[in-house]
């Protein structure tokens, strides 16, 4: 049987913090893109962009309690390191593209 989840994941660190650890997809779901073409504006699909492919992170609130993954806590990063994400964000969208250029080829 068929498991519907087959993105893969992967993981870095930001630079403005050593100890970080995102988890990113590999891809942006069916669901994940309709909500990223409601956006507004280019920044605020960028953000929800990242929503979707921000799997998991470690950062917590002054009670030690998980933050989530939100576009309130996304606004709360440096901007060097929204950045470093929002570049990830462009690299995704270009391999897409290119994948969509070489199916229709087919």
């Amino acid at each position: 049987m068929p498991n519907f989840e087959i993105r893969k994941t992967s993981e870095l660190t930001l630079p403005s913090y050593p100890d970080s650890k995102i988890v990113l997809y590999d891809r942006i779901l069916a669901g994940g893109m309709e909500k990223i073409m409601s956006a507004k504006t280019d920044f605020e699909r960028g953000l929800f962009s990242l929503i979707e492919l921000i799997k998991d992170w470690n950062f917590v609130d002054d009670k030690g309690g998980k933050m989530q993954v939100s576009l309130e806590n996304l606004r709360k990063l440096p901007l060097k390191d929204l950045t470093f994400l929002m570049d990830k964000v462009r690299v995704f969208f270009t391999q897409e593209e290119k994948e969509g250029r070489k199916s229709s080829k087919k």
